[in-house]
């Protein structure tokens, strides 16, 4: 049966509409989804940082070696923002819950200059009343040597059980959010969970 031109116009017109939607949502896909820190599996190596705020304040501290085996969210990140300290505080919380089960976990500010951004992160602390260990370090801890930090990776959330990574979050500036917060905290449930 030969086919109208309009229905033959509309249906490549639906095809097209189609294949941009797939490339637009391939897009958005790949944009969500960066890959920050060590794979699933892979070894925590350690690495040494300036506590800044905690119990070892002042001081140079392996958190990897001294969480041992524990479960543990480690939070690298390269600024500091409110959504992250956001993040850090019910962090917070849900580690006070569930200190009993071993759960731990630290902060790291990865910076080309640590000492200039040692305030910054005290600033942050005291603001918003985060009492996890909070530390500085240079780049050298982001390289794929160490923590494998991806170069857009603004915050990067990896969670480890005898040191072996079990999930990790990666977030471009301003991807964090109120989603990204939520997701975080149920897979530290499922950490816990699984623990």
């Amino acid at each position: 049966m030969p086919q109208c031109p309009l229905s033959l116009s509309i249906r490549q017109t639906v095809t097209a509409v189609l294949a941009l939607m797939t490339v637009t949502v391939g897009v958005g896909a790949n944009k969500q989804s960066i890959e920050s820190g060590r794979a699933i599996g892979q070894s925590v190596p350690s690495f040494y940082v300036r506590a800044v705020t905690g119990p070892l304040r002042n001081k140079s501290v392996c958190y990897v070696c001294r969480n041992g085996s524990r479960p543990c969210v480690m939070v690298l990140f390269r600024e500091t923002s409110p959504v992250l300290g956001t993040l850090l505080k019910k962090i917070d919380k849900v580690v006070d819950r569930n200190r009993a089960k071993g759960l731990r976990s630290f902060g790291v500010l990865i910076s080309p200059e640590p000492g200039r951004a040692i305030s910054r992160l005290q600033t942050m602390a005291f603001n918003q009343k985060i009492t996890l260990p909070l530390s500085v370090a240079t780049d050298v801890v982001g390289s794929p040597n160490c923590q494998n930090i991806h170069k857009q990776a603004e915050v990067t959330v990896v969670l480890y059980r005898r040191q072996k990574v079990v999930e990790r979050f990666g977030f471009r500036s301003k991807e964090l959010g109120t989603a990204g917060t939520a997701q975080v905290l149920a897979r530290i449930k499922r950490l816990l969970d699984e623990s």
